[in-house]
């Protein structure tokens, strides 16, 4: 099955209210325009989220919207930072800003995700994005809870599709020294063992990503 497929199967399914699911085929349909990359990446984080949130009991569909949007504000940025080259110090700079934008974006259709969007890179020590003065001050401890662990599955899906699928050079917390993905993550994420163990295992189905070739 094709991957734009399975992944507007899944937004049927899912058939979220507020117009999420519009939102959602919009930005995919952007992404495709001027930054090519950006879209299978949006697409195979998503169905890796939702596969990891289903085994740890977690809300799954939440998973998978906040995974198909979490690079939303890259389609912000000029799309020569995404062409395939090696970006410099201050490409990189740029390129960190995608994640507050996102969050400003559409931060008033779909404030959940949003957060999410906001918060997938300020999950590990030096992180970039949101804080937690961001975060309504209405909102119960039990949601704030719910965003963070999102974003934190999307953050370790983020790293284990980059370093599946791209060909250039890993800014974000890459380790030429160790010697496999999951040491990466582990110093990555010393306080995701868990997420990492499960995502790893999601990863060793060979199934699964056979459903998500493109």
């Amino acid at each position: 099955m094709k991957l734009n497929t399975r992944i507007e199967r899944k937004i049927k399914k899912y058939d979220p209210a507020g117009g999420l699911a519009q939102t959602a085929r919009t930005i995919l349909a952007l992404s495709g325009v001027n930054h090519a990359p950006v879209k299978p990446h949006l697409q195979r984080v998503a169905l890796l989220v939702e596969a990891l949130a289903e085994k740890r009991g977690k809300d799954a569909k939440a998973a998978f919207f906040g995974g198909l949007l979490h690079d939303v504000g890259k389609i912000l940025l000029p799309y020569q930072l995404f062409d395939g080259h090696n970006i410099d110090s201050d490409e990189y700079a740029e390129v960190k800003k995608h994640s507050i934008a996102g969050f400003e974006a559409f931060r008033e259709l779909h404030l959940f995700t949003s957060l999410c969007a906001g918060c997938h890179h300020a999950m590990y020590a030096n992180g970039y994005g949101l804080e937690m003065i961001d975060f309504p001050k209405e909102w119960g401890l039990h949601t704030v809870r719910k965003v963070l662990d999102i974003s934190a599955m999307i953050s370790v899906c983020d790293f284990i599709d980059a370093f599946k699928h791209r060909d250039t050079d890993i800014k974000d917390g890459s380790n030429k020294d160790a010697p496999d993905l999951r040491t990466m993550l582990v110093k990555k994420y010393p306080d995701d063992m868990q997420i990492i163990d499960v995502a790893l295992r999601v990863c060793m189905d060979k199934v699964f990503w056979e459903e998500v070739a493109a």
